[in-house]
């Protein structure tokens, strides 16, 4: 029994749910239990709910969860689209390494048919003819793509949108260095939504306001030193700024330096002119006039930095920026 339950063994991904892995888990034990019983036909049933379980699973923490009557082959198939070429630290996403999971995928998505054809779990006229090698290739089969979505989900479960911002601004999850670096990787940006994209920089630019020095290293400063598009996306690039000038209630947290990180991220961003007029507006609502607080110096530096990046914005940035170094320009000192 031992040997055959370190055959057929999975471990569990950091990062998912506990429910999510009670789930994952009780299809293993099943499994475990029909080997050990030398039910071969329900053993194909155990591992097909297995391959279904990790699946479904994996909807679900997309936010798009399969409908109890989805097909088995829809469920694994659009599982695994999502699965591929998932980012992390030690996956391997090469093309030759993918076709070998596309493979599995295939195998995988069989289990339905023979599930249907030869295990447990129909009450039948006839025993079907089931060798003990049909047995061992379907395990075989299922169990190599279980393990292959299993690491992956783990990486996937911590980048989902969800679980990162509640994780940022919510619970104020404390972040040590390079964790950020790694739930951002895991997240995909350039992949996301352009909504989850904004969504995720909001968060980041709100917590690096809350004085967390290690978000700011991970999330805000590479993006600074950055003009790729491609792997600090224009909408992740929007978001953050204006967490650096919003809390979660929309109060103003606009310092001279959030002032000029927010405009050195929006940098590459070819045309912000609208989110700008938009923050612009709802900064003269929420304050009178005048400089940003502390030293007069500090605050006519920021007035004319503004004045100085709208000589490099497009021209329908103008009027929002014009704005705003008029709102944030400093009263002389007496």
């Amino acid at each position: 029994m031992n040997d055959l339950y370190a055959r057929f063994q999975i471990a569990r991904p950091d990062y998912l749910g506990d429910d999510h892995w009670a789930c994952i888990e009780r299809e293993a034990d099943r499994l475990w239990r029909s080997l050990g019983a030398g039910d071969g036909s329900q053993a194909l049933s155990d591992i097909k709910c297995l391959v279904e379980s990790i699946s479904r699973i994996v909807l679900e923490i997309d936010g798009s969860p399969a409908a109890a009557n989805t097909a088995f082959d829809t469920v694994v198939t659009q599982a695994h689209t999502l699965l591929t070429g998932q980012p992390g630290h030690e996956l391997a996403n090469q093309s030759t390494f993918g076709q070998l999971a596309t493979q599995a995928s295939k195998i995988a998505r069989n289990l339905g048919n023979i599930r249907n054809e030869f295990g447990g779990g129909h009450g039948r006229a006839r025993t079907p003819d089931l060798r003990n090698e049909m047995v061992a290739l379907a395990l075989d089969g299922g169990l190599l793509w279980s393990r292959w979505a299993l690491r992956r989900l783990g990486y996937f479960s911590e980048g989902r949108p969800t679980s990162l911002i509640n994780d940022l601004v919510v619970t104020g999850e404390t972040f040590y260095a390079g964790t950020l670096e790694r739930r951002l990787l895991a997240a995909n940006l350039p992949g996301l939504d352009p909504r989850h994209q904004r969504s995720i920089g909001v968060a980041v630019g709100q917590r690096v306001m809350r004085g967390t020095f290690v978000v700011r290293r991970d999330g805000l400063e590479p993006c600074l030193e950055s003009d790729d598009l491609s792997t600090w996306p224009r909408d992740y690039r929007i978001g953050v700024a204006y967490g650096l000038w919003f809390d979660p209630i929309g109060g103003l947290t606009l310092t001279a330096s959030s002032l000029e990180d927010a405009l050195g991220v929006l940098g590459p961003v070819p045309d912000g002119a609208t989110d700008l007029a938009d923050w612009v507006a709802r900064i003269a609502e929420r304050r009178s006039p005048g400089g940003l607080g502390g030293e007069f110096a500090a605050s006519l530096a920021a007035e004319q930095f503004v004045r100085r990046w709208i000589t490099f914005r497009p021209a329908s940035e103008h009027a929002p920026l014009t704005a705003l170094a008029e709102l944030i320009k400093p009263e002389p000192p007496f």
